[in-house]
């Protein structure tokens, strides 16, 4: 008030006192409003300076392993922090060890990805004494691309289509997942006669096994696979795909023998939907099972949007590798889903594939 009434410097002194309280209160506004949460644009990236570990459930050098890769060069620009993405490799009973470790021992900060067979969604119902974990407690973050599983054989062992395996014994090598339990079920279900020679540690290994006339043939890979890592043995016309496995036919291959043709029964269309569902959500990624809401939702958004990132886009073009991207939400109802076959579904697929993970 002796401010307005004043004429003689009075005003001039409040307003050199009321400038400092302004400069104060600004130089306290960030500790009064660290109180209220965070307003920093570091504390909206909290992946900034750190490393995010993908995994991937299979050896070096195959299909799996070629997919995850493409995607740690790129998910990393939009993950909030701009983290380092460090590929690595831990293979073994077609990735339950990486699920095993990503439910008892990884961090649940979200920067443990895990990149994981498909089959990881139906392992829990289908071998009990093997995956100890239920997939619904998974945090399905998303897939690269729907996939068509192959049959394919050397072209020297005259095997042309489906009919041809039923009609003589083929060799096949068994490496992990699809390459054991997708020839298991043809035999019972179709009356193919694969024999499986087990051992080999990944679908690279049985693509080499083929080459080298150890087997005749490959059962359970991805045609996407197939693609990326045996182009050139597929245009030579060194190889050759008799059976597809999968919801539907791939348009790229009418000719070749559709698993779904043989089913005769409600009961067999049922069981086979069980078995070769995972081929929706062919490339998946997951997170341990208590990661936080907003990180999942983090996770997810940073895995579409590079779905669409063009240099993403670009590499995969350039590499042959198809993308065909399936959301996490979705796969997560697809799993659920599964998760709720008829016993008897159940059991008579179990049987048909046999205790071989």
């Amino acid at each position: 008030m002796m401010g307005c009434r004043s004429k003689d410097g009075t005003q001039r002194r409040d307003a050199r006192v009321s400038s400092s309280w302004s400069k104060r209160i600004l130089c306290l506004a960030p500790i009064l409003l660290a109180g209220l949460g965070p307003v920093s644009g570091y504390a909206q990236e909290p992946f900034r300076g750190k490393q995010v570990r993908l995994i991937v459930g299979a050896p070096p050098g195959g299909g799996y392993d070629a997919y995850a890769r493409l995607l740690g060069n790129h998910i990393g620009r939009h993950i909030p922090g701009n983290p380092v993405v460090i590929v690595q490799n831990m293979p073994g009973a077609a990735s339950i060890t990486l699920v095993n470790h990503l439910v008892n021992a990884a961090p649940r900060d979200g920067g443990t990805i895990g990149a994981v067979l498909n089959l990881t969604g139906t392992f829990p119902m289908l071998f009990p004494t093997h995956a100890k974990f239920d997939a619904r407690d998974l945090n399905w973050i998303g897939s690269m691309l729907r996939e068509t599983g192959i049959a394919l054989a050397r072209t020297d062992a005259k095997i042309k289509d489906l009919r041809d395996a039923t009609n003589k014994e083929v060799v096949v090598a068994g490496s992990t997942g699809a390459t054991n339990s997708f020839p298991s079920f043809s035999n019972a279900f179709a009356g193919t006669k694969f024999k499986i020679v087990l051992g080999y540690p990944g679908t690279r290994d049985g693509m080499l096994a083929v080459e080298r006339k150890e087997v005749d043939a490959l059962v359970g890979i991805t045609y996407a696979s197939v693609k990326a890592t045996s182009a050139e043995a597929l245009q030579d016309g060194k190889i050759n795909l008799f059976i597809q496995f999968g919801l539907r036919r791939h348009p790229d291959l009418p000719g070749v023998s559709w698993i779904f043709d043989h089913a005769r029964t409600d009961d067999d269309k049922a069981a086979m939907e069980l078995m070769f569902s995972p081929q929706e959500f062919g490339r998946p990624f997951v997170l341990p099972p208590a990661v936080t809401a907003d990180t999942i939702k983090m996770m997810r958004s940073a895995f579409d949007s590079t779905m669409t990132d063009p240099n993403f886009l670009d590499e995969a073009a350039r590499r042959k590798m198809d993308i065909d991207p399936v959301t996490g939400i979705d796969i997560a109802t697809m799993v659920a889903k599964l998760a709720k076959t008829p016993p008897h579904i159940v059991n008579s697929v179990r049987a048909l594939v046999g205790d071989v993970p």
